[in-house]
């Protein structure tokens, strides 16, 4: 299995997530590799409210780690999910770029931490 990074101009590295909910949203988590660590946004585009939009959010981990990334991307599509459809929740989490910053078996560690007991895909 070989490793895909995408680079955003010349040294931002990223690593993106797919997930999709049981109810068709998708979202999408981008982490950026940066000088002192990493920084994400997660991108939701929202076809199944009655207010259709998509709308990127710059996430708030309590540090530059790579899993607080990931886990506050989690937890504010969790967040947003709960705030406009109670009967939604994460059914999907795919990582087509095969995992360069995270690995599966930390993804899942973070995620069991939110209450989630799906696995993540990986390519």
């Amino acid at each position: 299995m070989t490793t895909t990074v995408l680079s955003i101009g010349q040294f931002r590295e990223v690593h993106d997530i797919d997930v999709t909910t049981k109810n068709g949203r998708r979202c999408t988590i981008d982490i950026y590799k940066n000088d002192n660590g990493f920084d994400s946004e997660v991108t939701i585009l929202d076809r199944v409210s009655s207010n259709l939009a998509s709308r990127v959010y710059k996430t708030t981990p309590s540090s530059s780690s790579i899993a607080d990334n990931f886990s506050a991307a989690v937890e504010l599509i969790k967040s947003y999910i709960s705030q406009v459809d109670s009967n939604d929740e994460i059914q999907d989490i795919h990582n087509p770029c095969n995992t360069p910053f995270i690995n599966a078996t930390d993804q899942n560690k973070e995620l069991s931490k939110h209450g989630i007991s799906i696995s993540v895909r990986v390519n």
